[in-house]
């Protein structure tokens, strides 16, 4: 029967070679992109490393308080593949032997014309009561396990750990399943809205309200020099939850919508700035002191950027006079040398010792000379660091998007 209402859900990859930082767990996000798309909350995501008491102990916990625990790992024939007597101890079952899988196993092993070892039989062993997840890629089936002890008929969905078998699992059997759930109905949509020149806490002090809204759900997510806006909707269905989008979108952009760069997840500042350059048939020139040229790079790595530089200059030692009247001299100067249409002059103290959090921060002026005057912007550091670096480039960048753009 299907449930009336949204499904609560969480990830659990196991695996101490993730705990080590080995690998990377990717698994985790593909499944909540997937799971997204049919309407499941996803409330929790944890890894847990390859040891049976502590794994049951997770996922006795999660048992309480979730419909839905989709496992990835540990499903394999080895003496550390455990997630199986986890779970199976977690539902408070044994396990059991399956021939319908032992007879697949022999059945793969005869046509790859090797051996089956005895360890392989592990794999055959599943929670008794569980349904058998067919792996078509692999050797390791998976299994879904129901608990009916907390009064809302939780289930336990294992697959392996290996992301061939795992996508395959869910794509042609787990989605299936939680769609029989579900019924079919609500999906999840997000947006993502990039903002620069702004902080997250101003971002939280304009939008406050809206982020205590219920659906749709709106939240911020800071990286480094700017932050995203990011929208969720859910609704019966992609068409409706889009709309509810579009409203909460028009209600953001009302508001802060001067910072807002693009409604495109990966999309970089220097992406947005170089496309306008180019729809723009603009050029534009640049001297750079303390950030050795990293503007320029972020302008040449972005499609088509190369195409809009029409000079670089890098001034690796202190400018000798940091000010605005300076930085617009240099900048109207850039424009006219380089018969570009932009002249931008990036101009910092540029000490040792003026880093982002120094207590002698210095100061940087940025300058951009175009058809329409002068912009200029100061910030309060100048040093030469990765954090100082991002937030000057992203701000020299933005003054460019925002004079094309006529902001």
């Amino acid at each position: 029967m299907a449930q009336t209402t949204p499904l609560s859900a969480e990830i659990i990859t196991t695996g101490t070679e993730i705990l080590l930082g080995d690998i990377v767990d990717t698994n985790a996000a593909w499944i909540a992109q997937q799971v997204r798309e049919v309407g499941v909350n996803l409330y929790y995501k944890m890894t847990v490393g390859d040891n049976e008491p502590r794994v049951r102990g997770v996922l006795e916990m999660c048992l309480g308080r979730s419909d839905l625990l989709l496992v990835t790992g540990g499903l394999g024939p080895t003496a550390d593949d455990i997630t199986r007597d986890a779970i199976a101890a977690a539902c408070g079952h044994t396990l059991v032997r399956d021939e319908g899988i032992v007879e697949k196993l022999r059945e793969r092993f005869a046509r790859w014309g090797n051996p089956m070892t005895e360890n392989n039989l592990r794999q055959a062993y599943i929670p008794a009561g569980a349904t058998v997840i067919p792996n078509p890629v692999g050797t390791a089936p998976g299994f879904i396990t129901p608990d009916l002890r907390h009064g809302r008929g939780a289930r336990i969905i294992a697959m392996p750990g290996v992301p061939r078998e795992m996508k395959r699992m869910m794509t042609e059997s787990v989605l299936p399943y939680i769609l029989t759930l579900t019924g079919g109905v609500g999906v999840i949509r997000r947006r993502i809205l990039r903002t620069v020149g702004i902080g997250e806490s101003s971002l939280d002090t304009q939008l406050g309200d809206l982020m205590n809204a219920g659906n749709p759900t709106v939240g911020l997510a800071a990286h480094l020099g700017q932050a995203d806006i990011r929208i969720a909707a859910r609704a019966a269905s992609a068409d409706e939850a889009e709309a509810l989008l579009d409203q909460m979108e028009a209600q953001v952009r009302e508001r802060v919508g001067q910072y807002i760069y693009s409604s495109t997840q990966d999309e970089s500042v220097e992406s947005v700035t170089a496309r306008l350059l180019r729809e723009a048939k603009a050029t534009i020139a640049l001297l750079e002191t303390s950030s050795a040229g990293a503007i320029a790079e972020r302008l040449r790595a972005a499609e088509g950027g190369s195409e809009v530089l029409a000079d670089v200059r890098i001034e690796e030692d202190r400018a000798e006079v940091v000010d605005e009247a300076q930085a617009r001299r240099i900048a109207a100067d850039l424009r006219t040398g380089a018969g570009a249409t932009y002249g931008l002059a990036i101009l910092s103290s540029g000490q040792p010792d003026e880093d982002f959090y120094s207590q002698t921060p210095g100061q940087t002026w940025l300058a951009l000379a175009g058809p329409t005057g002068i912009r200029t912007a100061r910030f309060p550091f100048g040093g030469r660091d990765n954090i100082s670096t991002a937030w000057i480039g992203n701000r020299a960048l933005d003054l460019v998007r925002r004079d094309i753009v006529g902001i």
